[in-house]
């Protein structure tokens, strides 16, 4: 049974390498948004901050991996006690996993199978609680984006104008302390179950417990980490869209961004379809913003920092990921396979 398990188990990781392996190069040598940012580079090599700007970007990547290491790291401490190391290899293994999995599932399924112990429905739970965090992070910064955005879709000269434009405000505003209340207060969900579920909750008592072990504290503690990541790899859209000359200025592309990660957040996408997913929306957001029609180099270069993007934290980490794919285990047994 050991050595079957253990076959099982290498062809599991050779499955996924070669289905990663497979996806990326379909999507880097055969897609039109990678072919834009490679015919972009001289444009890129020109810019005198060439150097320092693509240094600081990529410097940022590790910071980025190591804020949702940590955010995992602290949510399984729950079942499993992991070093921040092997919470790091965890996190880059999901990564590879996910580019050929919809909604990045991969994230959930590439980390559970590091752990040792743990129960890996609960340790699943609690990986998504933290994508919820990551997702209200996300939707708090895209609603504060799209009430700036507002007043240029609403003609606030008409009374009823003024009075839409402030009844959207108040809705947004509701509706994003809404959210953040239920996230903060979320070990109250178990409860909730028990009390709608009556006999059946017995069933899935171990499961549903698992919010319950998360109080606001610690769940405020997630969000923030969520809140740093987020301004992280936003920082990094902003330093390519530098990089690859748009000219935007920083309270400009936060907002620009927000709009974008916003709308990204609610397109259902494999990870790998992201490259030409994330390019339209971002030449969508950029043309509600500018106020003259955009040439088509411009569009181009949009484009090209947006894949670039894609690649830097997508790509880069998926293929460190595949050295750790080797790692997981998804069948157990007494020996370590």
């Amino acid at each position: 049974m050991a050595k079957l398990s253990k076959t099982y188990n290498i062809l599991i990781r050779f499955t996924i390498l070669v289905f990663t392996f497979y996806f990326l190069y379909r999507q880097l040598f055969f897609k039109h948004d990678f072919s834009s940012f490679l015919r972009n580079t001289e444009t890129v090599t020109q810019n005198k901050h060439f150097i320092s700007l693509l240094l600081l970007t990529l410097f940022f990547l590790p910071i980025n991996l190591l804020l949702e290491s940590r955010k995992w790291q602290f949510l399984m401490q729950k079942l499993e006690t992991i070093s921040l190391f092997e919470a790091f290899k965890a996190v880059l293994a999901g990564i590879s996993v996910s580019v050929f999995l919809p909604n990045r599932i991969g994230d959930y399924l590439g980390r559970v199978f590091v752990l040792k112990k743990a129960d890996r429905l609960q340790a699943t739970l609690a990986t998504i609680l933290g994508s919820m965090a990551q997702l209200l992070t996300t939707l708090v910064f895209g609603m504060t984006g799209l009430i700036f955005f507002l007043p240029q879709w609403i003609n606030t000269q008409t009374s009823t104008g003024h009075w839409m434009l402030a009844g959207l405000i108040f809705s947004i505003l509701f509706a994003m302390a809404l959210l953040i209340f239920a996230f903060l207060n979320f070990s109250v969900f178990s409860d909730l179950l028990r009390h709608l579920s009556g006999k059946a909750y017995q069933k899935t008592a171990r499961y549903a417990e698992v919010f319950s072990w998360y109080h606001t504290r610690e769940l405020l503690y997630v969000w923030i980490l969520s809140i740093l990541r987020y301004l992280v790899f936003s920082l990094q859209f902003y330093l390519l869209l530098h990089l690859f000359s748009v000219p935007v200025n920083y309270p400009e592309a936060m907002l620009i961004i927000s709009l974008i990660y916003l709308l990204m957040s609610i397109i259902p996408t494999i990870a790998l379809s992201e490259i030409g997913v994330r390019g339209s929306v971002s030449l969508y957001v950029f043309g509600l913003y500018w106020q003259s029609p955009m040439n088509e180099a411009l569009k181009s270069h949009i484009v090209a920092a947006s894949s670039a993007l894609w690649m830097l934290n997508l790509v880069i980490p998926a293929l460190i990921g595949l050295l750790f794919i080797f790692k997981l285990r998804f069948f157990r047994n007494n020996k370590a396979s």
